[in-house]
């Protein structure tokens, strides 16, 4: 079952013509977010993202969408389930016929799926192997910003990391700077400096990783967007990878290089003391 435009419906009764702009042409976006014991987290940042992208893709945004309504409509499906703790995705389409360009639109159809997750706290894995993936760099531009249902980067990497029995790739851009991973931000540690690619270099507008930004002050790290070599990678002492729904995974081979994950295990125990008294208010 998902929540179909308000409605709760079996995933394959919704009307393959409302929905087949985003099958052609990848022409829809999406938003993945947390539920912690009943409240989804990080809900305006998620919002805020939502609407830029919208903006991006020139879709026009229903009044009725706000954060509020967001909310709603997940707890909706949240509470048919009976889950408490969940992977959310809220997906937005848009609707209308034609080809590359649309002949007319009457607007987005959304829906929203769920899946449970066992644990409400986030749990570090701190034994990843990783490597490079370079078949397919990113051209840094607005829409690389944009969680796009035109995924395929993600996709191809994913299944070259499954086929060289690696956890997680790392993705490079046109310019041989390394971007992000797979399934998430990076984040590289030396010393007390955290640093992650910029948005200009073709990084995704993570939730995750713009909160790192202002938790990482609290674990006495320096911060800093600043383009990552490969090179840099082998300097490092720990490398993260960072998304809301499995929060800070650390890397622990690159190569020949074995790195540390005693940062990032204080990261993770900083982040659900804040989520547990945000799960109060």
């Amino acid at each position: 079952m998902v929540n179909y435009n308000g409605s709760l419906v079996a995933l394959n009764t919704i009307p393959i013509s409302q929905v087949k702009r985003a099958l052609s042409y990848g022409d829809g976006l999406f938003e993945t977010m947390r539920m912690r014991e009943g409240k989804v987290l990080f809900i305006e940042d998620h919002y805020f993202r939502l609407m830029a992208s919208m903006r991006i893709l020139r879709m026009t945004i229903p009044m009725e969408l706000t954060p509020e309504f967001m909310v709603s409509e997940c707890e909706k499906l949240a509470y048919h389930f009976g889950y408490s703790n969940a992977r959310l995705r809220f997906q937005v389409v848009r609707n209308g016929m034609g080809m590359y360009t649309p002949e007319q639109s009457n607007g987005v159809h959304w829906w929203v799926e769920i899946e449970p997750l066992v644990e409400a706290d986030y749990s570090l894995r701190d034994d990843l192997t990783v490597d490079l993936f370079k078949d397919h760099p990113l051209q840094a531009g607005l829409l690389t910003t944009v969680k796009s249902t035109n995924a395929l980067p993600y996709v191809l990497s994913g299944i070259f990391a499954h086929e060289n029995n690696l956890d997680a790739v790392l993705l490079i851009n046109d310019q041989k700077m390394v971007v992000e991973a797979n399934y998430g931000n990076l984040f590289l540690l030396k010393g007390s400096m955290l640093t992650t690619p910029p948005l200009e270099d073709g990084a995704l507008r993570g939730v995750f990783r713009k909160n790192m930004l202002v938790w990482a002050k609290e674990l006495g790290l320096e911060i800093e967007e600043k383009s990552i070599s490969p090179f840099d990678l082998q300097k490092a002492d720990e490398l993260w990878i960072t998304n809301t729904i499995k929060g800070i995974q650390a890397i622990q081979n690159y190569r020949k290089k074995t790195f540390s994950s005693q940062k990032a295990a204080e990261a993770v125990t900083l982040i659900n003391r804040k989520l547990e008294v945000l799960s109060k208010l």
